[in-house]
């Protein structure tokens, strides 16, 4: 498996991969409005963060990003980590997660947030065993239900 950061012509690849995720858990993919990030990942995280993409055998099986959320004082927010279902439970969403946190130290951010589902059990448990905690809505978004950050660099 390879962690690599996003190109441009991997844009459809991304897209085709998000249907495929957000199918597995009955959620519609809506690029015009809700999911319009993953249609310009170039505007919308390599310009204001990073995204990286998991491959397995130049098959795109997960992703993660991260978007400055507060310049200032160099907080992110991590978006966009997903693995296909069959390749779930595989310590892919790990080494992700682990990847994105690790570039986040490296760039010295002092914070990430995220927000998920409740429906994503799997997701909450393992962004607790890497560190993160549950904490008060630091968004808008309304799908999310669950609120967590990392506190990074003291």
């Amino acid at each position: 498996m390879e962690i690599v950061t996003f190109e441009s012509d991997m844009q459809h690849m991304l897209e085709e991969f998000f249907k495929k995720c957000f199918s597995a858990v009955g959620i519609a993919y809506s690029p015009m409005d809700r999911h319009a990030d993953i249609t310009d990942i170039e505007r919308h995280y390599m310009q204001n963060g990073r995204f990286w993409c998991l491959f397995n055998n130049k098959i795109l099986i997960g992703t993660v990003a991260i978007r400055k959320i507060d310049i200032e004082n160099k907080v992110i927010e991590l978006k966009r980590m997903f693995v296909l279902p069959e390749y779930q439970g595989r310590g892919c969403g790990r080494l992700l997660l682990e990847y994105a946190i690790d570039y986040a130290k490296k760039q010295q951010y002092n914070k990430i947030y995220l927000d998920t589902r409740k429906q994503f059990s799997a997701a909450q448990h393992l962004y607790r065993s890497c560190g993160f905690q549950e904490t008060e809505k630091y968004n808008d978004n309304e799908h999310a239900e669950l609120y967590f950050e990392m506190v990074l660099n003291q």
